[in-house]
This record gives C-alpha cells, sequence and structure tokens, in this order.
C-alpha cells in the first residue's frame, strides 16, 4: 500500500540516521490530543502487529478523493511539514481511520448511524443536560479544569467511546492512516517542501468564503435519514 506523511527536517534526520522514523512523547501535545491518541493506540495495539513495542504512531495519508493526500494549496505552510514522504507498507501494517468521523473523537461527540440515530442522542444529551462543551471537558485538559463525573455524564461518555469504532472504516473518500514506524528500506520517494507560498498535507483550510470546512457537519450531511450505515475496518 502507497502512503504518504509529512514530516519536519528533525524527523528526516531521525529516518535518515536511525533508518526508521518512530514518534516519540516529546512530539505530542498530551494535553490537547492525549485523549485521542489513547483510543487510537489502544486500537492499534488490538489490530495491528507492534513487534518493536513502539508507544505513539506516525500518521500517514491514505486516500484524499482522487489523490493520496490533499493537494497544495496556497496559503501558510503547516508547521514542521518540511518534507513530503512517500513510502510502502502491506495493508495489515496500517491502522486506517474516516478523517470526517476521527473529528467527532478529538471532540468526544457521538458518531450517529443516521439522522434519526443522531437525534435520538441528542434528546438524551438534553434529557441528562449534558451539553457540547461538557463533552469535550473530557477530551480537552487544555482548554478545561475539569469535567463532570456524575453517573449519568460517565454513561453517555461510555456510549460516545463504543460509537468511536465507526471511525476504523474504508467507508469514506478522506482516510488517514497510522503505523507503528517507516523504515528506511519502505520509503519511495522524499520532496523536499521548499515553497513557503502553499499549505501541503492538510485539509485544515480557509475557503474562498474565509471559513475552514466544519468536517463534523460535513458528516451529518452525508448521513442517511433513517437507516443504519454498514461500518468497521476491512480485513
Amino acid at each position: 500500500m502507497k502512503l504518504i506523511t509529512f514530516q519536519s527536517m528533525d524527523a528526516l534526520k531521525d529516518l535518515m540516521n536511525k533508518g526508521c522514523l518512530e514518534c516519540g512523547e516529546e512530539y505530542i501535545d498530551m494535553q490537547k490530543s492525549g485523549f485521542a491518541y489513547t483510543w487510537v493506540t489502544e486500537k492499534m495495539n488490538a489490530l495491528i502487529r507492534n513487534d518493536a513495542g513502539t508507544k505513539y504512531p506516525v500518521w500517514c495519508w491514505v486516500k484524499c478523493h482522487n489523490h493520496i493526500c490533499p493537494p497544495k494549496r496556497r496559503g501558510e505552510p503547516v508547521q514542521g511539514f518540511d518534507v513530503k514522504i512517500t513510502f510502502q507498507k502491506p495493508g495489515n501494517a496500517v491502522f486506517i481511520t474516516d478523517f470526517r468521523r476521527y473529528s467527532f473523537i478529538l471532540n468526544n461527540t457521538y458518531i450517529p448511524d443516521s439522522l434519526e440515530d443522531k437525534k435520538q442522542f441528542d434528546d438524551r444529551l438534553t434529557e441528562q443536560n449534558v451539553t457540547a462543551e461538557d463533552l469535550r471537558a473530557l477530551a480537552r485538559p487544555d482548554l478545561f479544569d475539569r469535567h463532570r463525573t456524575d453517573p449519568e455524564y460517565l454513561e453517555i461518555c461510555r456510549e460516545i467511546r463504543g460509537s468511536f469504532d465507526k471511525c476504523i472504516t474504508m467507508d469514506s473518500d478522506i482516510l488517514q492512516g497510522c503505523v507503528w514506524n517507516i523504515r528506511l528500506d519502505e520509503v519511495e520517494k522524499i520532496e523536499f517542501l521548499n515553497d513557503r507560498n502553499y499549505r501541503y498535507g492538510s485539509l485544515n483550510h480557509k475557503r474562498s468564503n474565509g471559513r475552514r470546512i466544519d468536517w463534523r457537519k460535513d458528516f451529518y450531511k452525508r448521513l442517511p435519514s433513517g437507516s443504519c450505515l454498514s461500518v468497521g475496518q476491512d480485513s
């Protein structure tokens, strides 16, 4: 499977000097991203062989519409995206998730099967007086000092976490991947991103109206009204 990752010059040096690129905890803001990383690493350890005992994954692109990764766009570069690395991995070594659904994990939000399912869960949140901010507080300790601990809230969060498995799917036109490492002998091509007038490797760009895409709303627009989606990782 051909994959693409965007990395810093320091990461490239590690790859060249050590012959293998892994992600260290020092490169992760655990206060901001720890909630999502915990889910990813738990699922990866259950599904993807991890012979080296690596703790955190390297992110990559699997599919973006008609390409592997997002096309470059005019704009400010992503900090730390200095090189574009194309590499190969067996399909069973890649943990693949839907880019849109992953945005729900980042915000501790329920992933519905349909608009009807969404309405039913939203009604439960209203009945339990659980707000979007209440839910986000659990996922983003960098922004919130504390989160609720009452049984009703914790049960809601448990059900939300159960819905995250719907993120593990090939049923999307935008797919991201995680691998435990990238070996130098797996690399096909390394491109230096020297033109600082472009934004590479990111879908988080401002459109002509000055706004960025709300990926959860974009996902809701694609939901069926009542019937359930069939999702799951292909073997």
